[in-house]
């Protein structure tokens, strides 16, 4: 078996299948940086979706984040998710694919807090409304009983929301604490975005 994660090192989405595998010496993890030239070829060349992660399990790609979940837990025996954790997921990869659009059209030289544009109003609304949602879930979680793929999720969203600064999760003091809480799990030292 020959698997290699194709991924950047500050995208939320590649961190969190970073997390869940980590220590497994199985997995290479493969850097590409799509701001570069060079990085945004290659990327080109092998994803049609021109998107990370992508994942090369020998010579077949397997593309989202959810779907190389799906992949990894067959292989590894990882349990299937429930509805109401699939649910959870949902909310999470929402909230994240929000967050990137934001991103994206602030990098693109767009006022992301418009309140004349219908879209990034909406836009706007979404993350509240699931870090409302996801609340009563996470602050009954426990580090050590509770890292998995769902809370792996979480923290790199929120970890990454900070980080991009399009969302201010200080707002939500629980989202804060679990921050904390999770600060030392397995993986997130090495999986940290590098100081530039």
């Amino acid at each position: 078996m020959s698997l290699t994660l194709i991924g950047s090192h500050t995208s939320p989405f590649v961190r969190k299948l970073r997390l869940l595998l980590h220590g497994d010496q199985t997995v290479t993890f493969k850097v590409v940086n799509y701001l570069e030239e060079e990085g945004n070829a290659y990327l080109k060349s092998v994803n049609p979706l021109n998107q990370l992660p992508m994942l090369l399990d020998g010579n077949q790609p397997v593309y989202n984040s959810r779907i190389i979940f799906n992949h990894i837990s067959k292989i590894k025996g990882i349990a299937p998710l429930t509805i109401d954790e699939e649910n959870i997921l949902s909310a999470i990869d929402t909230m994240l694919d929000t967050g990137v659009n934001l991103f994206s059209l602030r990098k693109g030289g767009i006022n992301i807090h418009d309140e004349s544009n219908y879209f990034l109003v909406r836009q706007n609304e979404r993350i509240p409304s699931i870090v409302k949602m996801l609340t009563p879930w996470a602050v009954k979680l426990d580090p050590k009983s509770d890292w998995n793929f769902l809370t792996m999720s979480l923290y790199s969203a929120v970890f990454w929301m900070g980080f991009r600064d399009v969302y201010d999760m200080s707002k939500h003091p629980e989202m804060m604490e679990f921050l904390e809480k999770f600060k030392n799990c397995p993986g997130i030292v090495e999986t940290d975005i590098p100081k530039t």
